[in-house]
């Protein structure tokens, strides 16, 4: 099949009008030929003024190649799926719209699978950058939470312990005709967090036989702000986290059991852990892991209460 760009980074976007434009930015003032790529964002009904700032970005760039359309469908997965279906390169590269690409992001994405036609998909390094203070309850156990990725110096293939995460992942586009979409019953909505999108999707390319490659030179930066670390925001995500998996697995009886089995084992090692923590002095740290595992098994639970 002919594709028209060798590479379609996609942007999904929800109400973040403050951090849009540099997004999209990060990607045209990449080292890589204009030609070559094109930029599309997805908007999901934001309320803010995302839509007018990307006209009057679009209206001063008449040159690029840049298109911007609202989903009107809910949901981050009816979202992921649009940019899927919008994108006219062979290669699909989803950004988060609070998130900016580092230089030679599109180059590293694109030059690996040109060398490497086997690959279906690659993930790249997330770094935060912290807009916030950072509370003292905050461990790596939370880097979730704030979209730390990092496997290492080193490119690898990834097997299914760990896959990319969705504000620095990329697809060969034939993947979606191959394997299907994203999973809509899955994913954040407004202000629902159910997760596991990004896992679902990752799970089926590596059950096809596809090949999936982590790839630290395609690194992006990630914004936090301070709703992140709110306790409501970390209990609704943690919830998330378990609604998304009970949903995903819900066909799946033995798998459901398993992951009951995972996910109390891992509540009794953050309370074995904190004790440690709590011998050291570090109450915080101890109460809002424990909450954390135990908010995953709510959520795995009761997935109603996530949307």
């Amino acid at each position: 099949m002919d594709y028209r760009y060798k590479i379609s980074a996609v942007i999904c976007s929800y109400n973040r009008s403050r951090f849009i434009i540099q997004a999209v930015e990060s990607l045209f003032n990449q080292d890589f030929d204009k030609t070559q790529f094109e930029v599309v964002v997805v908007d999901n009904n934001s309320t803010d003024d995302t839509l007018k700032v990307l006209q009057d970005y679009k209206n001063a760039h008449p040159d690029y190649n840049f298109r911007f359309v609202t989903e009107e469908n809910q949901g981050v997965a009816y979202t992921r799926t649009r940019c899927a279906k919008e994108a006219r390169g062979a290669i699909v590269a989803y950004l988060d719209d609070d998130s900016k690409a580092e230089p030679g992001w599109l180059a590293t994405i694109v030059n690996f699978f040109e060398q490497h036609p086997d690959v279906y998909s690659t993930g790249g390094r997330i770094t935060p950058y912290f807009l916030t203070e950072i509370p003292d309850w905050y461990s790596k156990y939370f880097f979730g939470l704030v979209g730390n990725f990092d496997q290492g110096k080193n490119i690898k293939e990834l097997s299914g312990q760990r896959y990319p995460c969705g504000a620095n992942m990329a697809f060969r586009k034939k993947v979606f005709e191959e394997i299907g979409y994203f999973n809509h019953e899955l994913g954040r909505s407004g202000k629902g967090l159910i997760a596991n999108e990004e896992k679902d999707i990752y799970l089926r390319i590596l059950r096809h036989k596809k090949r999936v490659f982590y790839l630290p030179k395609a690194a992006v930066m990630h914004a936090v702000e301070s709703n992140k670390f709110d306790k409501n925001y970390v209990y609704r995500h943690s919830m998330g986290i378990g609604a998304g998996e009970r949903l995903r697995l819900k066909h799946q009886p033995f798998a459901l059991f398993k992951k009951f089995v995972e996910y109390f084992l891992k509540w009794g090692y953050a309370v074995v852990y904190g004790i440690g923590l709590l011998l050291k002095g570090q109450w915080s740290k101890f109460h809002m892991l424990e909450r954390f595992r135990w908010w995953v098994i709510e959520g795995f639970f009761y997935p109603d209460r996530a949307k």
